[in-house]
């Protein structure tokens, strides 16, 4: 299964919300990494035939999925950002609903829904309406109907929003095990949330691809451009001057420094090897 951007681009009066997309997905995750506002949700809501693109198109095996009509919808699943469920509905009736939009028999139905609601850990509240639930609760229900009828193309924007970390922890692993035979993209700016399970991240910035590779192939990029910086607190300031700053620690010695720069800078300092939030601070910058 190949899932193909041409030139994707999206405009929203003057401003240029995607600049001629182009990418390939096939079998696996997919992490799409970036700013609020890059661009991601848009993408998203373009791939899901939720908005139209201004230019451009998405071909699934060569055939645009615009043309494709219900073929198509019956192999996504989708999970919003936006909370959006019929409050007084159960957690159980809001699944059930879904099930019969998506035209699944009754006893498919079920099943599906037995199993999910074991897996996310939502069995011991399936009767209770969704009014009652925390953010984390209506967030895993939002993964649920996404997964209900067992989609081959799995379109997650956020998913981890509202999350304590077990939670996180728990739904990265489903994701991970659900994945197999499956087109997954992750939309998020949590670079936890797809680091160890997406085979390919994607970082998007203002419309535009800046990069894409693997875990390894990303981080190996800035080999030899992170240092942890040893400075004495009235120094430590200064540290910023030759890069930018990842992380700051006070030690027995005085303040540690993760920084991020083109040379080695003239303090105390070892090389480090870098990791994605690394990569993820070298391209969007301290605000990104």
């Amino acid at each position: 299964m190949e899932l193909r951007f041409h030139a994707l681009t999206k405009e929203y009066g003057n401003k240029l919300a995607l600049k001629g997309v182009n990418l390939c997905l096939t079998d696996g995750i997919y992490g799409l990494l970036g700013p609020n506002g890059a661009g991601k949700s848009t993408m998203m809501n373009i791939l899901t035939g939720n908005l139209p693109a201004t230019k451009g198109h998405i071909t699934l095996d060569g055939k645009d999925i615009r043309s494709m009509g219900q073929e198509y919808r019956k192999l996504l699943g989708y999970m919003p950002q936006q909370q959006v469920f019929y409050p007084g509905f159960t957690a159980e009736q809001f699944l059930f609903y879904i099930a019969s939009l998506r035209k699944m028999e009754k006893k498919q139905a079920a099943s599906r829904i037995d199993a999910l609601l074991e897996q996310v850990e939502l069995s011991d509240v399936r009767r209770k309406p969704i009014r009652s639930f925390s953010g984390g609760m209506k967030q895993r229900l939002l993964l649920v109907q996404a997964l209900l009828d067992d989609p081959r193309i799995l379109v997650l924007d956020e998913p981890t929003a509202g999350l304590d970390p077990k939670q996180r922890i728990l739904l990265r692993n489903l994701i991970g095990k659900i994945a197999l035979n499956k087109i997954v993209l992750i939309s998020t700016h949590v670079v936890s949330d797809v680091e160890y399970i997406a085979k390919e991240l994607i970082l998007l910035s203002q419309g535009e691809i800046l990069c894409k590779g693997t875990h390894r192939e990303l981080t190996k990029s800035l080999q030899g451009r992170v240092w942890e910086v040893c400075a004495g607190e009235d120094e430590a300031a200064r540290v910023g001057e030759f890069g930018s700053v990842c992380g700051l620690a006070k030690t027995a010695e005085g303040i540690s420094v993760r920084l991020l720069a083109e040379k080695e800078p003239p303090f105390p300092c070892r090389a480090l090897s870098p990791t994605l939030e690394d990569v993820y601070l070298h391209y969007f910058g301290e605000l990104g």
